[in-house]
């Protein structure tokens, strides 16, 4: 038989068992002491923010002071004691604030001093704040456990502004308010404040705050413009669609003169300038002219709320083809105050002589 070469087979080594001769003639001998934490090699006065300088998973080793975290479920589990910070998995479970230290939060403002400017001189307080900066922008952040960190909710901005200073008289104001709020009752994307005089204006149409931001944004300086605009048709509007009572222009008027002519006169109805002017001035006339006035200015959109607020949870889904019905007699806001009713009742006695206060 030929002469079988047998290759020598490397020794079994286990670290930490098996000793190995090194080429210097020392034992290589690594694994079978275990180096000391971080925090035993510290020395006297350290610079925490070299040490832990970012967010970053909780190791024990490195901090220096005792924590536990842990449960035991009886006395016998641990001696009863939570576990300490040696490979407890708790402690690495949950986020650690060892980054945000006094020390570090004055490092960081020190770093970001250059970048910012000086606070202005002329803002000493929120007045002077409102003045300059009118625009208040309004987001919600929402903290939560979940698998994903995006909270729905988070995308609705809301911006408020203050109506006097976009430099818009009271027609503008009241075109501006009908086409932001509309003109029917109902959850609407605008609420006006008449206290304050303070447009709020609210979208979570987009996926993003930032986003909902722009628009709102966009929406406000489409409805500044709008409102300034003057088109032909609303300089003489028909009755249905005035912002605010006219009494040169109202059917009342033109009724009672028409009335005033006729029992004064019995010629035909000829109304000159004159005989107009003469009827108006009659105290009867003006005293009926503020009673009607008084009525209608409760129904102006700068003085009150034109429909009555509704509690949540009573607005019902429209059906797509809602039954024919009879539409019930809404009155004007004014009609239920029992003073500005009787202040038109009066007035109206007196136009055609009666008495003030009818008979008991």
């Amino acid at each position: 038989m030929p002469n079988l070469i047998i290759p020598d087979f490397p020794l079994l080594e286990i670290p930490g068992l098996t000793d190995t001769q090194t080429k210097s003639g020392r034992a290589d001998n690594t694994l079978s002491v275990r180096s000391k934490p971080h925090h035993l090699r510290y020395p006297p006065a350290i610079n925490w923010t070299s040490i832990w300088p970012s967010a970053a998973t909780f190791n024990h080793s490195v901090v220096p002071f005792p924590i536990r975290q842990g449960y035991c479920k009886n006395l016998a589990e641990n001696h009863g004691v939570s576990p300490g910070k040696f490979g407890n998995a708790e402690l690495m479970k949950i986020p650690n604030f060892l980054h945000l230290t006094k020390a570090h939060i004055k490092m960081h403002c020190e770093a970001l001093k250059k970048f910012c400017t000086t606070w202005p001189r002329g803002l000493n307080g929120p007045q002077e704040i409102e003045k300059h900066y009118p625009l208040e922008v309004v987001r919600r952040s929402y903290l939560f456990s979940a698998p994903n960190l995006r909270d729905p909710r988070a995308r609705i901005v809301t911006i408020k502004v203050p109506l006097a200073p976009l430099g818009l008289d009271d027609r503008a104001k009241r075109k501006l308010l009908r086409l932001a709020i509309g003109s029917s009752a109902g959850r609407k994307v605008a609420r006006y404040n008449y206290g304050t005089d303070v447009l709020q204006l609210t979208s979570g149409r987009c996926p993003t705050a930032s986003q909902n931001e722009q628009y709102l944004k966009y929406v406000l300086s489409v409805l500044v413009l709008e409102s300034k605009k003057l088109e032909k048709w609303e300089q003489d509007p028909v009755d249905r669609d005035w912002f605010v009572f006219d009494w040169n222009r109202s059917h009342s008027r033109q009724v009672l003169l028409s009335a005033l002519n006729k029992s004064h006169t019995n010629t035909e109805e000829v109304q000159s300038a004159t005989a107009t002017t003469e009827i108006e001035s009659t105290p009867k006339v003006m005293e009926y002219q503020k009673a009607l006035e008084a009525v209608w200015s409760e129904n102006d959109l700068l003085r009150r709320y034109q429909w009555p607020c509704r509690r949540f949870g009573q607005y019902k889904l429209r059906p797509a083809y809602p039954p024919i019905r009879n539409v019930p007699f809404q009155p004007i806001p004014a009609a239920d105050k029992p003073s500005i009713l009787g202040q038109y009742a009066m007035a109206t006695r007196a136009l055609f002589g009666l008495a003030k206060s009818p008979p008991t």
